[in-house]
This record gives structure tokens, C-alpha cells and sequence, in this order.
């Protein structure tokens, strides 16, 4: 997270006005919410219905044939993990180049992103018919000695999807701990300690209070995760499209599908930030906080993404044309005139043509126009998997080997179902969670040009909860205060102390000369593993299948490369999570001492651990820096 120095500051009434803001729309939903949720998930009992229906009766109740045996279910999969590239664009890519407009968009687009993922896992387990079966494809030992082959594109799928719900679902949980701290103090303080809402997000908060050790080892630990998500939005979905390029089918066997294959989904990702954002906005009053400048940025991505998507579409058929391939050539030819003509000729007029309408600023500033075109890419982007697919396995190579193919009502079903589900997950998610990062917007100076309070760094103890417990704490309206007073406590003597604040505060943690957080070390070590162990595994399962093809030896270090990428990737997340948490003292239910729920919401924070004979000067430093309040650490909580 961005903690700049000059974004150190906003007013309190701009703090508090945040929380009223974002934390407002928590309130119990009306009976409309309630009607509408039901109706979702009604939707879903059908589409799962439909689902038990299929895998008892067969797979002959869907539109699948020889040579079509990918078709609704696969266009599903590809089009759900498209969208979730978007919330990874948003929230770790634009955090590590510094982009202001991501901080009010980017808390949905990662919740959009797990519900995304989470859907597209389901229709690879809905495709393969015997669900049962699934573990086939999982690497653990067993008595038959079956391994999965690491070469092939569909165990790449597992790794990759696999790890990149982990990855965005650490990312988006741990970016929601300073707001579910806010919204424990919130609810504390309207409802109670034993209000359910109160509870959960207690519970779920992990003991966050805001302290300036928490805020060091986070921010290190939140950078890292936008780093390791950031090369990991690119691969999973060019491991997706080599599920297709590595096939020697025509439209598929070209190189080109990689980078195509992410700028759409980036392109689909961003129409569905729209989609969904426009109407929560409305619903929820977010007016002020999500505003048209932020979808007007939005705006401007997609032209960039459209232009990409555009130049595929171009490019393709020219590679068939130029490549001089007899089968490309036709393949070409029948997708635009054969019977998937219509959708083909559609795609450019919704993917291209609509979205370039953005270069008009009267459009891109315009929500109904903004709202109508992100449905019509999000409707071109499915229609775009659906012509890939179907297209090339409808028309191969042999004349007497093509079929046309239409989906059967199972197959709408469970799609229409599973679209229901990641809507169910979203509206949830709009009504009980912070829908925007409050600590993002807190962190906006209040007024430009501020010069904030300058402090020789000193080197302070760590702070010890022990130590602590005795002393006194200021309760701050301003950040500078509360530098002010960390200054005079050095001046002073004190060198135990400790701060709160609801934004992170680089000068605090310049002036305490706090070391380096040692986050970086666990990351760095779980990616060293996750690579050695990626390839370990992979060479070790080719060692045990012993598969020679074509004289070929049995271990391939080239594909492997996926899998120990995937591998680096995902246990550096999961040591830099838990190197966080180690560090930052989260996961404990005590609060520690000297924290106070406002510090959470609109105050700052600063507790000094002295003997009770300099409490009294403790107690004058803290007024003179100008604190409106000033509690006794011990019974400060």
C-alpha cells in the first residue's frame, strides 16, 4: 500500500466521513435485498439440479458430439477466468506503478476476481462428467504408482487455477483486514460486543489495531503479494490458451493466442468492473466515493484493451492467409461465411467497434452508455470463447468429420445457474463486507501542499506488550499531532512506545527507525521451495510414469518450467501470509494495550510505557503536542 508522506494526513472529519460513507451501506439490508438474493439462489439450486441430473443420466442430455466434445462448458470456464484478470490488474498491477483511480474500484474488482475463479473451477468439474474422477489429475501417491503428466496443458490448468484462487483469495482477505478492524469498531459502538456482526468481524479482523509494527510488516507483506500476483495474472491465462494452442487443430495451432487470450481477458475483466459497479453504486450510494472519474479511467483501459483485441482479430486471419496452409486457409474462409458466421461478424461490433466509443469523452462520462457497453463486451468476450471452441472442433481437418452443434437446456441451465452463483457471492459480499478500501481513501491528503511534520529518525525498543501496560496514551485528531508528540517523547527519554493509526504512516516508522520488516526473508524462502518442489515434482512423477515417446527421454524440463513458476508462486504467497501474520502479532484475540476502537476509524493513536513516576511528564508531553484526550494504557481498552 502506497504510504507516502505526503498522504499522511486527512482531517478527521474527512476520516469519519469515510467510515459513515463505506461502513453506512452495512446496515440490514431491506426486503427487496432479501428477495433478490433468494431469487439468485434459487437459480443456483436449479443450475445445480440440472448439474446432479447430468452426471446421473449421462452425458447425452447435452449438445456434446463427435467431433464437438468441448463446447458451453468450456466457454464458461475460459470466460469466468477471464473476468477475474481485471481485479488483479486493478489491485496489484496499477498498486506497484502507484495508479490513484484504483483505490475506490479496487476492493470489488478483487472480490469479483474469487467469485470468478471460484466459478470457473466448477465447469471443468462439470465438463468432465464423472466428477468423481476428478483426483485423477492431482499429484499425490498412490498404490497403482499413476502419476499426471506435466506435460500436458490440462495438469498446467490445475496448477495455474489452483494457484491463482489461492493467491487472489490471500490477496483479497488480507487487503480487507484494516477495513474489517473498522468495521468491528463501528459495529461496537452502535450495536454492542454481542451483536452477531460485531462478533464475525472481531473474529475475522484478527486482532488488527492499527499499530505501527502491524503497518511495517503489512505494507512489506502486501507489496509482495502484489508482486508475485502481478507475473501470475499473465501466465494463468496464457496457460489457458495453450490448452488450444498446443493442439494441431485449425484456428487453434497459432501462436498469437497467448497475448490475445490476456488482453481479452483484461478487456472482459473491465467491462464486468462496470457492469457490476454502476448498479452498486446506485444501490449503495457510493456517489462520493466511486465517482466518474473512476469509471471514465476505466473507460480509457478498455480503449487500450480494445485496440489489442482488435489487432488479434486482424492478425488472425492474416496469419491464415499469409501462413499458406491449406487447412488455415479454409478453416478461415468457413468461420466467416459457415454457420457460426453470425457470432464471428459479431464479435468486432462488440468487442472493437462498441468500446472505442470511449474516445468520445461525452460517453465515457455518461453511465448508461458506460453500463450498456460493458454488457455488450461482456456478451462479445463469451461469444468470442464460444467462437474459438466450438468453431475449431466443429471443423477439423476431414470434410466428413464436421458437425454444427447447438447448446440443450442442461447446458443453459447450469450456465445460467453458475452465472446466478457468482452473482449470489457478489451481492453477499456488497452488503456485509466493505465494499471499497477505506484505508486507500484515508490515505488522500486533506489539503495539497501540506508540509508534514519533520522528525530525526532515533532508534526505538520494539514495543513490548509488557512494557506497555504501564503508561499512558493521546488520543490524536491530526497525524502531525501525533509526530509532534513522538518528537517531544524522544527528546523526553521515552523510548517504549508505540502508535495507532487507521492509515499506514511512513514518518512514524522514519522517526522510530524501526528495521527492516523480515517479511521479505519467509517470501523469498517459500519461492526458493515452491520452485525446487515444482520441479521436483514434476521430474519425479516422469521418472515414475517412465514414458518414453519417440525415443525420447521421459523428463522434459522445458514444460516443466510452468509448474515450478506456479509453484514459486504459490508457496511465496503462503510464506509471505504467514510471515505476516507471525510478525504483525495477528491471529490473537487480545487487543494490545493502549489501543482504542477510534483508532481504527478517524483518530491516531500514541501510548508511551513509562514507570507510574513519569506518568505525570508522559501525560504533560502528550497535551502540549496537543492530544484531546489522554487514557491510561492499561484501561485504555
Amino acid at each position: 500500500m502506497s504510504t507516502s508522506a505526503e498522504q499522511s494526513d486527512v482531517k478527521p472529519s474527512a476520516l469519519a466521513e469515510i467510515d459513515r460513507e463505506v461502513l453506512g451501506p452495512l446496515s440490514p439490508p431491506r426486503p427487496l435485498y432479501w428477495k433478490v438474493l433468494t431469487l439468485l439462489g434459487l437459480t443456483v439450486l436449479w443450475g445445480i439440479t440440472c448439474w446432479v441430473l447430468q452426471v446421473r443420466l449421462g452425458m447425452y442430455l447435452t449438445g456434446l458430439n463427435h467431433p464437438v466434445c468441448w463446447a458451453v462448458y468450456i466457454t464458461n470456464f475460459v470466460f469466468w477466468v477471464g473476468i477475474g484478470h481485471a481485479g488483479t490488474l486493478i489491485s496489484a498491477i496499477l498498486l506497484l506503478v502507484r495508479s490513484r483511480w484504483r483505490k475506490a474500484v479496487s476492493r470489488s474488482a478483487e472480490a469479483m476476481t474469487v467469485f470468478a475463479v471460484t466459478t470457473a473451477a466448477m465447469f471443468p468439474l462439470i465438463h468432465l462428467g464423472r466428477v468423481w474422477v476428478f483426483y485423477y489429475i492431482l499429484p499425490y501417491p498412490s498404490q497403482r504408482q499413476l502419476w499426471p503428466n506435466f506435460i500436458s496443458p490440462l495438469v498446467w490448468d490445475v496448477c495455474a487455477i489452483g494457484t491463482y484462487l489461492t493467491v487472489s483469495t490471500i490477496f483479497w482477505y488480507v487487503g480487507l483486514l484494516p477495513d474489517l478492524a473498522s468495521a468491528r469498531s463501528w459495529w461496537l459502538s452502535r450495536a454492542g460486543a454481542d451483536h452477531p456482526r460485531t462478533k464475525v468481524y472481531r473474529r475475522f479482523a484478527l486482532g488488527w489495531s492499527g499499530s505501527s509494527e502491524q503497518w511495517r510488516h503489512y505494507g512489506r507483506g502486501y507489496l509482495y503479494f502484489a508482486a508475485l500476483a502481478t507475473p501470475l495474472v499473465v501466465s494463468v491465462h496464457s496457460v489457458v490458451s495453450w490448452d488450444f494452442a498446443v493442439a494441431n487443430l485449425p484456428g487453434w495451432h497459432t501462436t498469437i493466442f497467448g497475448p490475445y487470450f490476456v488482453a481479452g481477458a483484461i478487456h472482459s475483466g473491465l467491462a464486468m468492473v462496470l457492469t457490476l459497479l454502476i448498479p452498486m453504486r446506485r444501490v449503495l450510494k457510493l456517489d462520493r466515493v466511486i465517482t466518474m472519474d473512476h469509471f471514465e479511467s476505466v473507460a480509457q483501459t478498455m480503449i487500450v484493451t480494445a485496440l489489442i483485441v482488435g489487432y488479434a482479430y486482424v492478425a488472425e486471419p492474416f496469419i491464415s492467409w499469409y501462413s499458406g496452409d491449406t487447412f488455415e486457409q479454409q478453416f478461415a474462409l468457413w468461420r466467416a461465411t459457415g454457420w457460426i458466421a453470425l457470432f464471428f461478424w459479431a464479435l468486432p461490433l462488440l468487442n472493437v467497434v462498441a468500446p472505442l466509443s470511449f474516445l468520445c469523452r461525452r460517453v465515457r462520462r455518461s453511465v448508461p452508455a458506460l453500463f450498456a457497453i460493458g454488457l455488450l463486451v461482456n456478451v462479445g468476450m463469451w461469444l468470442e470463447r464460444f467462437v474459438i471452441i466450438v468453431g475449431s472442433t466443429s471443423h477439423d481437418f476431414l470434410p466428413h468429420n464436421w458437425q454444427s452443434y447447438a447448446p440443450r437446456p442442461v447446458e443453459i441451465s447450469i450456465t445460467l445457474g453458475f452465472f446466478a452463483f457468482f452473482l449470489f457471492w457478489f451481492f453477499a459480499f456488497a452488503k456485509h463486507l466493505p465494499t471499497v478500501s477505506m484505508t486507500d481513501l484515508k490515505e488522500e491528503p486533506a489539503q495539497a501542499g501540506r508540509v508534514a511534520a519533520q522528525t530525526e529518525p532515533h532508534r526505538t525498543a520494539a514495543p513490548d506488550v509488557r512494557a506497555l501496560r504501564e503508561g499512558v496514551t493521546g488520543v490524536f485528531r491530526r497525524s502531525d499531532e501525533l509526530l509532534a508528540a513522538i518528537t517531544r517523547a524522544l527528546s523526553a527519554g521515552f523510548n517504549r512506545m508505540e502508535t495507532f493509526s487507521p492509515v499506514p504512516l511512513r514518518e512514524v516508522e522514519h522517526a522510530l527507525a524501526r528495521p527492516a520488516s523480515p517479511v521479505r526473508l519467509w517470501t523469498l524462502t517459500g519461492a526458493i521451495l515452491g520452485l525446487v518442489g515444482g520441479f521436483w515434482l514434476a521430474i519425479g512423477s516422469a521418472l515414475v510414469n517412465g514414458d518414453i515417446v519417440g525415443g525420447k527421454h521421459p523428463v522434459s524440463i522445458v514444460p516443466y518450467c510452468i509448474v515450478a513458476f506456479e509453484g514459486l508462486i504459490l508457496l511465496g504467497a503462503l510464506a509471505n501470509l504467514a510471515g505476516m501474520l507471525l510478525h504483525a502479532r495477528l491471529g490473537r484475540s487480545r487487543l494490545p494495550a493502549g489501543f482504542h476502537d477510534r483508532f481504527v476509524l478517524d483518530r491516531f493513536g500514541l501510548s508511551i510505557g513509562c514507570p507510574p513516576e513519569r506518568a505525570g511528564s508522559a501525560t504533560s508531553l502528550l497535551r502540549e503536542s496537543g492530544a484531546e484526550e489522554i487514557l491510561p494504557t492499561g484501561g485504555s481498552y
